[in-house]
């Protein structure tokens, strides 16, 4: 068996009592609606027929029972109808609070087999068919229990209504099996959307500035009119059984008037209703069948990113990075420049240091340090949320956890004042709890650059990783960023790892790493010699 359909299994089985309440209290739903109905027919033309036969039947007339019989029912198929709902989508949600976690940490784990819109309609929607498909599981119940109730009701009428009404729900049983069609989902569709949308929105500034959105546009017009196209498709398929269904019911309801035309009326309304709600039992359940195809499909997807083989661990060794036969002890006193031509490997080099590219990916490399580090990457991104939103992403819940109010927010503006911000957030209406949009927008790049540098500096870490950490700036803004960092470093006593072009921050490292594209030269900052050790 699979990694995911093990786990998914495992899954099922803890959530096994909420599911069985589920598909009891479905049971009894259906048990009670087709009652209530049955005795609501009975009971309104047999009153009827009372008042019209005058005023002595009238009163002879027992109306307190079947209306107490009435209010009971509607009272009992509310109650169970709740429980239904609850239960069956808490199995659902919780399954689900368990399964994405997992999946999302299999998929950042294994090397990416799909695309980013695919991967994303996998994660969202195919793993929501999943919750889909536990909640209907209690349909069979809800249908064996209203189509029982409707049969023994039935036979109030006659013998002969239960029959025609078995036979009208087996028939509809057996031409849905054979009339289906097969089911769409349009996720292909929705994942090259995903795809061109993800694709496209980082150059938004040059598709403006070159004119270019109708292109874009025609090429997302497209892509939407063939989602939109799977989606009729999807409906139309969903709406055959229920068409299905009302014209074998149809036919059903004028074969049992035919044959019970001098039946008494209130028993003929009895049959009839009854054999309706028998109908309508069934329909949920066509349904569930009708989408199995849909809900294995999606499990065979899902279970493709769950079966991801994962990265094996990089192997590390104390606080030693050895690279190109040279060896780096990395620690508080570390300040290592890595340097090199564009293309060059730089931060390549980085994501095998800190876990996010196997080190075989990196000639050269045969050992790292097993130690914890802070990473501005070079394109660090800004969510939307707030200023503080994007700075705690920097700390674990546990850490979180342990800081008072005071002391986490006092830690929040260091981080800030070490990366030149704190005067500009304090200046904004509502400081860290400022919103800044979708990737940052309403900051400048240097800020948005800045507020990642900040949120790299709160982290406790052995080493901090800078990536290009003044790109953007002024020389002005650069220069005091640099003064800033060399303060945090003596104040933390963390080690510096450093790629820069620019001069400013490159006075921070006696060391430095030549990165070349077929071999490796270290020395010291400033000239020539080998590396510390």
């Amino acid at each position: 068996m699979s990694a995911f359909k093990a786990y998914f299994a495992d899954l099922k089985r803890r959530q096994r009592s909420s599911l069985i309440v589920a598909s009891v209290c479905a049971a009894g739903v259906s048990i009670a609606a087709t009652t209530l109905l049955g005795l609501s027919g009975w009971f309104l033309a047999g009153a009827a027929i009372a008042g019209a036969a005058g005023g002595a039947v009238m009163m002879a007339f027992n109306y307190l029972l079947p209306s107490a019989a009435i209010r009971g029912l509607a009272i009992a198929r509310t109650v169970m109808r709740y429980f239904e709902r609850l239960s069956g989508h808490t199995a659902g949600l919780r399954t689900l609070a368990e399964l994405r976690p997992w999946l999302f940490e299999r998929v950042s784990h294994a090397p990416l087999r799909f695309s980013r819109g695919e991967t994303s309609a996998r994660l969202v929607q195919d793993v929501g068919q999943l919750e889909n498909a536990l909640v209907a599981q209690s349909h069979w119940a809800s249908a064996l229990g209203g189509l029982i109730a409707a049969l023994i009701l039935s036979l109030l009428l006659s013998p002969l209504a239960t029959l025609i009404a078995a036979a009208g729900i087996g028939a509809l049983i057996g031409l849905s099996r054979r009339v289906t069609p097969i089911p769409t989902t349009g996720l292909p569709e929705l994942g090259a959307l995903k795809d061109s949308v993800h694709e496209t929105l980082p150059f938004l500034p040059d598709i403006a500035a070159y004119r270019l959105s109708e292109r874009f546009i025609a090429r997302l017009s497209e892509q939407e009119t063939a989602l939109r196209t799977a989606r009729e498709a999807q409906a139309r398929t969903e709406s055959l059984p229920v068409l299905l269904n009302l014209s074998v019911l149809a036919a059903t309801l004028s074969l049992m008037v035919m044959t019970h035309a001098r039946a008494p009326m209130p028993m003929l309304a009895l049959g009839l209703l009854v054999t309706t709600v028998a109908f309508e039992s069934t329909g949920p359940l066509l349904k569930a069948v009708a989408q199995k195809r849909l809900f294995s499909e999606a499990e065979a997807r899902v279970a493709e990113l769950g079966d991801a083989e994962a990265v094996p661990p990089t192997p590390r060794t104390g606080s030693v990075l050895r690279y190109g036969g040279h060896d780096y002890n990395l620690g508080p006193q570390t300040r290592l420049l890595i340097s090199g031509a564009s293309g060059s490997g730089k931060t390549r080099l980085i994501d095998a240091l800190i876990g996010l590219r196997p080190m075989d990916e990196v000639p050269g490399l045969t050992a790292l340090p097993d130690l914890r580090f802070s990473l501005l990457p070079q394109d660090a991104p800004v969510l939307n949320g707030t200023i503080g939103d994007n700075l705690l992403m920097a700390l674990s819940p546990q850490e979180i956890a342990a800081e008072t109010p005071e002391s986490l927010t006092a830690r929040v503006w260091a981080a800030l004042e070490a990366a030149q911000l704190k005067t500009r957030v304090a200046a904004m209406p509502k400081g860290l709890h400022q919103w800044i949009g979708d990737g940052g927008v309403t900051l400048s790049g240097g800020e948005r650059k800045r507020l990642s540098l900040a949120r790299a500096l709160l982290r406790q870490a052995d080493v901090l990783v800078l990536d290009e950490p003044t790109e953007g700036l002024d020389a002005a803004t650069e220069a005091a960023v640099t003064e800033a960092v060399e303060g945090h470093l003596k104040r933390t006593g963390q080690g510096l790892i450093l790629v820069s072009h620019r001069p400013g921050p490159r006075r921070l490292c006696d060391q430095e790493l030549l990165i070349d594209s077929y071999f490796l030269l270290p020395r010291r900052a400033g000239g020539g010699g080998a590396p510390k050790a």
